[in-house]
């Protein structure tokens, strides 16, 4: 488990020191994504110390993370599609699922159960990069697909939320009934969406430096 660990804690790393060597040429979007990987690296190495500690079970703060995780790419896609999909729209999603969110965390499930609302999350963010490439597809006013910073980022994102949501299917069915398996496989198999996830946030800050210092 050292090895995933690890993983877990060098991927948001990677995502946070491409940030800080572009983060005088982030545009407020990205400066966004910039916090998160900062959040997301305090929180990897946080349940790392947690459990040093012997606290086996994080999940009580994985609820409020998600509502902040959420909020985040909210914004960001709100940002993006703009002048696509009217902001009050996107307005409305955010706060009906905080709003869910909430009542979900005080009178439905107790914080030490896994968050069904870490399912709901990931289709939605999906939905909002799929409605980004349909965007950017009808714009057409990306010339270099492979050079663009919201395409590596967007991508890094459909893939991560996508794998999220299969990896939340087979970790609420296998909690059940094989924790075995779990724990050798599915963990693992998340640990390379969450590296490739930061890999493309990364890839994306570096490429808007660049494209901003070379003009």
């Amino acid at each position: 488990m050292l090895l995933i660990r690890l993983i877990y804690i060098l991927s948001p790393l990677i995502a946070l020191l491409a940030g800080i060597y572009s983060y005088k040429y982030l545009d407020k979007k990205l400066k966004l994504l910039f916090y998160y990987a900062i959040v997301g690296f305090c929180t990897e190495f946080l349940i790392w110390f947690s459990l040093k500690l012997g606290v086996k079970n994080n999940t009580p703060g994985l609820h409020f993370y998600i509502m902040f995780e959420f909020l985040i790419w909210a914004a960001f896609y709100t940002s993006c599609l703009k002048g696509f999909i009217h902001k009050k729209y996107m307005l409305i999603v955010t706060i009906t699922f905080i709003v869910y969110c909430i009542i979900n965390t005080l009178f439905i499930q107790e914080l030490k159960s896994y968050p069904h609302t870490r399912m709901i999350e990931d289709l939605l963010i999906i939905f909002f990069a799929i409605l980004l490439y349909a965007k950017i597809m009808i714009e057409a006013k990306i010339e270099n697909l492979f050079r663009s910073p919201l395409i590596w980022i967007n991508t890094a994102v459909l893939l991560y939320f996508a794998g999220n949501f299969f990896h939340n299917v087979v970790f609420v069915y296998m909690l059940v009934v094989d924790q075995a398996f779990l724990k050798t496989t599915a963990i693992y198999i998340f640990g390379l969406f969450n590296f490739l996830y930061y890999c493309g946030i990364a890839a994306g800050f570096l490429l808007h430096r660049k494209s901003i210092s070379s003009k």
